[in-house]
């Protein structure tokens, strides 16, 4: 989407906090780190009183403040994404010093990866003696995260959650990796949140806990999810008190709700009803664009580390052009629940050459709607793929040019609209002639050219199927709508 926002009231820009999630490999000190920022940045009468979490929490550095999300793991993390809510701007990925990077680590960078999300690296416990922080820098670089000095930008800090060395430093690196992205929000603007986690309380009824991401949550304000609806009874934050609204980065505890909504999905108000029509899009094919280029994303597991290198240099022969493979993970060793979210979140294939995959696994893969192909010979594996990326090229003939859906309206000051959009099949491009049509209206209701397409502040030359983005069309057209299509001819 288009970074300029729809000017509140108060013409005020907001620079919202950051918002930030720790994964990790287990016992790597994940949990740790988190309770000392707790201790050192919380005050301490608001400490006591969020021992009892609510699934995230704020503490504040140099005067300025960082929410945290206190959900482990990187299911949960990508449980958000699989039902379009990206809830953290930052992830900072813990490595122990003394165990290095373990099969959750490596499980974390794809997750991670695959989510767009901005990382830092903590490497934790520099104060257990005859570790060497350069041995992990040197594990990282060879799984593809490479950080500062060693050939990459990635912010690397080196901390202990134990005698807090190192803390201040990360603070300070997520700060002005805030700045860096821009986190901006309009307090008066069409609200925008993520559920964070979910329960039934015997008492209160369906709770749930959530950030906002745009806006203000209101006691008293209707909401909406994907599959439930309420009126907000009352809103608690995270040190415990009782509050009457939330803005943006706000964590806070939500009730009034009829049924418990789904962790991860997004909350918005009336106005901002259509960003729901993204969980339409939740599933889909295994394909996707990366600048015109088909891409197949494929979660690889085998045996051992020899037969995974051995794939993977059989599989890049099956390249071309026109059609890639994209390795969203590639590690020894059984099929996991969590490859199957992850293959959900990033619609990528799943297969196991020598491994399993339990009963457990194919169930949530089959609910899912994910494809898991285990082989013991390799010549099956390598002529499955190749008929997936042939079938792949084939469907792209003979899908439509190009067609978005328009999500949401941003009139500038300029006079000029940008549409922002979400492409549903084929690509646009700039120069595209299209047609907008609408619901209920048999005729176009115009016909010109894309003059420009923009991700984020940058002009891009190509948006792909799924892909959110700010179309300006040329000549302006003032009247289009949330809901309308943009059909290339």
């Amino acid at each position: 989407m288009p970074k300029e926002k729809k000017v509140s009231t108060t013409e005020q820009v907001f620079v919202r906090p950051p918002i930030v999630t720790i994964m990790g490999h287990v016992d790597h000190g994940k949990t740790s780190l988190l309770d000392y920022i707790r201790k050192a940045q919380v005050a301490q009468k608001e400490y006591g009183g969020i021992t009892q979490s609510i699934g995230a929490y704020q503490a504040s550095h140099n005067g300025k403040t960082i929410t945290f999300i206190d959900t482990p793991g990187h299911a949960a993390f990508t449980e958000m994404r699989i039902r379009g809510g990206k809830a953290a701007d930052i992830v900072v990925l813990v490595v122990s010093a003394d165990d290095g990077v373990m099969p959750q680590t490596k499980e974390s960078i794809s997750h991670i990866k695959a989510s767009g999300t901005q990382m830092i690296v903590a490497i934790n416990k520099i104060d257990v003696a005859g570790v060497d922080p350069n041995k992990v820098k040197q594990q990282l670089a060879e799984n593809e995260v490479l950080v500062e000095g060693w050939g990459g930008e990635i912010i690397c800090c080196e901390v202990s959650a134990k005698t807090g060395a190192g803390i201040d430093k990360l603070l300070d690196s997520i700060l002005a990796l805030a700045e860096i992205l821009e986190l901006k929000a309009d307090p008066a603007g069409d609200l925008e949140g993520v559920v964070i986690e979910s329960k039934l309380d015997s008492k209160r009824g369906p709770i749930f806990t959530g950030i906002v991401k745009n806006g203000t949550l209101r006691t008293g304000g209707e909401v909406f999810t994907t599959e439930v609806s309420g009126k907000v009874r009352a809103l608690v934050a995270f040190d415990g008190t009782v509050v009457k609204e939330a803005g943006p980065s706000d964590p806070v505890e939500v009730s009034g709700f009829s049924k418990v909504p789904k962790a991860g999905d997004i909350f918005v108000d009336e106005k901002n009803k259509g960003l729901l029509d993204l969980k339409a899009l939740a599933t889909g094919p295994a394909e996707a664009y990366a600048e015109g280029v088909k891409v197949v994303n494929l979660i690889l597991r085998a045996d051992t580390q020899g037969s995974l290198e051995a794939l993977e240099g059989a599989l890049r022969k099956l390249e071309s052009d026109e059609g890639k493979l994209k390795f969203l993970l590639k590690t020894p060793g059984d099929i996991t629940e969590s490859d199957v979210l992850l293959a959900h979140s990033s619609r990528g294939l799943i297969l196991g050459f020598n491994s399993k995959a339990s009963s457990k696994v194919v169930e949530l893969a089959e609910s899912h709607k994910v494809q898991v192909r285990t082989y013991k010979i390799i010549y099956e594996l390598l002529d499955d793929v190749e008929n997936v990326l042939k079938e792949a090229l084939f469907k792209e003939e003979i899908k439509v040019k190009g067609l978005a859906k328009v999500l949401r309206v941003f009139p500038l000051e300029s006079g000029d609209v940008v549409a922002g959009s979400v492409v549903l099949g084929g690509v646009l491009r700039p120069s595209n002639k299209v047609v907008v049509k609408r619901e209920g209206v048999e005729e176009p209701l115009y016909t010109g050219k894309v003059k420009e397409l923009r991700r984020n502040k940058d002009i891009v030359n190509v948006i792909g199927k799924d892909v959110e983005c700010g179309v300006f069309l040329s000549p302006n057209f003032k009247d289009i709508k949330t809901g309308d299509l943009i059909e290339v001819l």
